[in-house]
């Protein structure tokens, strides 16, 4: 029993590296696009000056980040400042789900089933399982989703905003 298991451990690892290298890459080789603007020598690692290159950056985008939201200029983000720094993203987020939603439902204002499945995320997914989801959304069963029951199914924007205080 012990050996078969083994054995079939060994192929799916084989299989498993086979599928891997198809790509050109395997596990563990290179760097991922982010870092690669980092990679000045181009060796395909990063040294201790790239990785203080990194660091620097990234307290640049903090130092950034805050100033954006820092109405009061005093370098930290006050529970007010957050909270509105909060309350304009999720109007951002909001609107650009009001803009995608009008772009799928057309000059009617309502997703119909055909729009709904033709949606990308949808398009190749189990017929069964978009239509069951479309069912789901469109609440008053009326056979289109308006914008408010779009919304209604939606997770609402993340509440949670990490301080940024240090």
């Amino acid at each position: 029993m012990k050996l078969k298991s083994l054995i079939i451990i060994g192929a799916a690892l084989v299989t498993s590296a086979n599928l891997a290298k198809a790509d050109g890459r395997t596990f563990g080789d290179g760097l991922p696009d982010f870092l690669t603007k980092f990679d000045v020598n181009e060796d395909g690692k990063i040294d201790e000056e790239e990785r203080q290159a990194i660091k620097e950056a990234r307290e640049e985008r903090y130092e950034d980040a805050v100033s954006k939201w820092d109405t009061d200029g005093d370098g930290k983000l006050s529970l007010a400042e957050r909270e509105a720094a909060r309350a304009i993203l999720r109007a951002k987020i909001e609107e650009k789900r009001s803009a995608r939603f009008a772009e799928v439902a057309g000059e009617d204002g309502v997703i119909d089933a055909d729009e709904f499945a033709a949606i990308p995320a949808f398009s190749r997914g189990d017929v069964d399982r978009v239509a069951a989801l479309f069912a789901r959304i469109d609440a008053d069963s009326s056979g289109g989703i308006d914008l408010d029951e779009f919304n209604a199914r939606l997770r609402p924007p993340r509440r949670a905003m990490p301080p940024m205080t240090r």
